[in-house]
């Protein structure tokens, strides 16, 4: 503006605004509470993410005990043995003629070998149990009860197992576990679960402390103001 140039102008000091302080106790106590925001929200992720873990790892645990039946209340039905094997455990239900069951049962298998005779010299081991466990929650919850188990033969000149198809023929109605295939999914299961656990502890203690981090964090900002 021409005025401005006037030697009124110039002898009247212009207005100058307060420039902020950087190290001022608000900019300080604002940074501080951000800070303290964001260990909050990651520590609260984390916490979440560990407990997810746990609720993963329990189902998996869960899922270890299941036992998945080749065959289901059946009185013949045909096991595929693919590889080294060691052999099946039959049920059946209780309260039947357990000695009856197993003298009726009979295994085929490749080249002819046969459980027929086993005491004798059958060339398929099938031993009976014929007894009732009661300390096993599985057995009580199908109401079922051990009949035996047979072995798997060895294939002839080899160490091998025999693979095919094993045909199983009985008076009574059957179940078929995979005693290698069972032990082999609860073992996993449990390292799976006993490994999510472990996982979810580490999570939820870090989340928890950085929670307490971002609290003395917000404390201290409180202090400073």
């Amino acid at each position: 503006a021409p005025w401005a140039q006037t030697p009124f102008a110039a002898s009247c000091p212009q207005p100058r605004l307060p420039r902020p302080r950087l190290d001022s106790p608000c900019l300080g106590a604002m940074a501080i509470s951000k800070a303290s925001k964001i260990l909050f929200v990651v520590g609260s992720l984390l916490s979440l993410a560990g407990i997810i873990c746990i609720i993963v790892g329990t189902v998996a645990g869960d899922q270890a005990g299941k036992i998945d039946w080749k065959a289901t209340d059946q009185s013949s039905f045909t096991l595929t043995v693919s590889g080294d094997h060691c052999g099946f455990s039959l049920y059946m239900k209780r309260g039947g003629d357990c000695d009856s069951v197993y003298s009726n049962t009979v295994i085929n298998g490749p080249e002819g070998k046969s459980s027929a005779g086993f005491l004798g010299g059958g060339d398929i081991n099938f031993y009976k149990d014929c007894k009732i466990d009661d300390t096993s929650e599985m057995e009580k919850e199908e109401n079922l009860m051990v009949l035996g188990h047979f072995y798997i033969p060895e294939k002839s000149g080899t160490k091998n197992s025999l693979t095919g198809d094993y045909k199983v023929r009985s008076s009574g109605n059957l179940w078929a576990m995979d005693v290698c295939a069972e032990f082999v999914e609860a073992v996993g299961g449990i390292m799976a679960m006993l490994g999510l656990l472990a996982l979810a502890i580490a999570l939820i203690v870090i989340g928890l402390i950085l929670c307490c981090v971002g609290c003395c964090c917000l404390q201290s900002g409180k202090g400073g103001q």
